[in-house]
């Protein structure tokens, strides 16, 4: 399950116009996030997370979240939207991001932290696990242990 929307806008969100998508998504509530992501995201939001959220590349975002670049590639040539299961990947990444930017206090350190090995996943990235519900899962209980000043 989801946690509530967070709203920390100088903090959580990337900035600029073409981010308001991503700012709007974090801001809906969570009954709202889930009828978006089944009805489909829109394949060109992949680029604005992984430039804006994570500055990466593309190729890495796909890569870490377990979605073919044929399978965008051909959404974008037809005009489709994401698949629900593509949608709720690409959803955990911006979720994700707003958290840790909110305890770390810092976008760029979020993105950072989310790109990084951590022993706790085995050696994973955290943005590497957000591909399954149980990734996802653990990386916001890490979140929540680094926030409550918990060891982790």
């Amino acid at each position: 399950m989801m946690p509530a929307a967070r709203s920390s806008p100088n903090k959580a969100t990337p900035s600029g116009a073409r981010a308001s998508r991503l700012t709007a998504f974090i801001q809906l509530d969570p009954i709202a996030q889930s009828r978006e992501i089944r009805l489909g995201l829109e394949p060109n939001i992949i680029g604005l997370v992984a430039s804006e959220v994570l500055n990466t590349s593309i190729q890495s975002l796909l890569a870490s979240l377990r979605i073919p670049s044929s399978t965008v590639t051909r959404k974008l040539a037809a005009g489709d939207r994401l698949s629900s299961g593509e949608s709720d990947r690409v959803s955990r990444v911006i979720l994700i991001h707003a958290h840790a930017a909110d305890v770390f206090e810092s976008g760029e350190l979020a993105a950072k932290w989310m790109q990084a090995p951590h022993a706790e996943l085995g050696g994973e990235s955290p943005v590497s696990m957000l591909d399954t519900q149980a990734g996802y899962d653990e990386v916001q209980r890490i979140l929540q242990r680094i926030e409550f000043g918990v060891g982790v």
